[in-house]
Order: structure tokens, then C-alpha cells, then sequence
């Protein structure tokens, strides 16, 4: 757990530092509607935050390999780093069905072209997996990085969230 641990938080420093500082996303930048950039960054990480809920819980590997870094890196829930695979269908996300997911989005930050996106998940594992028909709650980290065509989510950390 320590080197899980510590893996995460060199992945949120690197985040941190890895802005644009040619063309940072400023709060004081105001579009033409007067909202202000990171405003409109917020509400596209929200709506592909959602995006991406939808796509594991349909398994539609075609958005999620829209949705996800050619790199990404997942610590999940079992306490286990997952690197990426070319084809989505082949991570093990795809592997596991779920009856209901739904994301709770609490905070956003941006820092250039880095966001990282934090909040609690809700899953009900379907099928012969553990906890199958059970709810189960998480905390989560997503941190996703502005590429030539959008944002990509490069990596994430949930953690199931003890019952008390």
C-alpha cells in the first residue's frame, strides 16, 4: 500500500507541474459569454467525467479509448496499479459489469492544461466478482491533460471507502 501510495503522489506532483506555461488556462481569462476559462474547462471535465461513467457501465470501448490516454494508469480499488493495454476492451474494467455507477464530481482543479477531477463513486458490481449486488463506495482521483484533439484522462486512483 505505501508503494501504491507514493506512487500516486509522485503522479499529482508531476501533474501539478506539468502546465502549459506558454498558454496556461487563467482564471482572470473570460470568454465571450464572460465566463471565465476555467469555468468552461470545469464544466467539460464534469461532462466527460459523466461521459466516461456511461461508457463503463455499457462497456463502450470505442468512447473510452476517445475518453482515455494511450498511457493511462489506474491504482483501483484492489489495490492494484493497472497500466494500459491498446485496446480498451482488453483493460480490466471491461471485464467487470456493473448494474449502476454513478460519479459525484466535488472538486476541480486546473492547472494548464492538467486537471485533476476528485469526488465518490458509487458501484454495484455485477456477475461472479466480489461484492457482486452489493454497493459499494469509493473515493476517486482522475487527473486529465488537454491533447491536440481534447482531453485525455492519463490517470486515476479509487479506493473503496470502509463501512463503519
Amino acid at each position: 500500500m505505501k508503494n501504491s501510495t507514493s506512487a500516486l503522489l509522485f503522479i499529482l506532483m508531476l501533474a501539478a507541474g506539468c502546465g502549459d506555461a506558454a498558454n496556461p488556462i487563467g482564471a482572470t481569462d473570460a470568454t465571450t459569454d464572460g465566463r471565465s476559462r476555467v469555468e468552461d474547462v470545469e464544466a467539460e471535465i464534469r461532462r466527460l467525467e459523466q461521459m466516461e461513467v456511461a461508457a463503463v457501465l455499457s462497456r463502450d470501448g470505442a468512447v473510452l479509448e476517445k475518453l482515455w490516454d494511450a498511457q493511462f494508469v489506474v491504482n483501483n480499488p484492489d489495490n492494484q496499479i493497472v497500466l494500459a493495454k491498446p485496446d480498451p476492451l482488453d483493460r480490466p474494467v471491461m471485464q467487470r459489469p456493473r448494474t449502476s455507477f454513478t460519479r459525484d464530481v466535488e472538486h476541480i482543479t486546473v492547472n494548464g492544461d492538467v486537471v485533476i477531477s476528485m469526488g465518490n463513486e458509487t458501484v454495484v458490481p455485477a456477475g461472479d466478482l466480489p461484492s457482486s449486488g452489493e454497493t459499494v463506495k469509493r473515493r476517486y482521483t482522475n487527473i486529465w491533460m488537454k491533447v491536440d484533439d481534447g482531453w485525455k484522462l492519463i490517470a486515476r486512483h479509487a479506493n473503496v471507502i470502509p463501512e463503519s
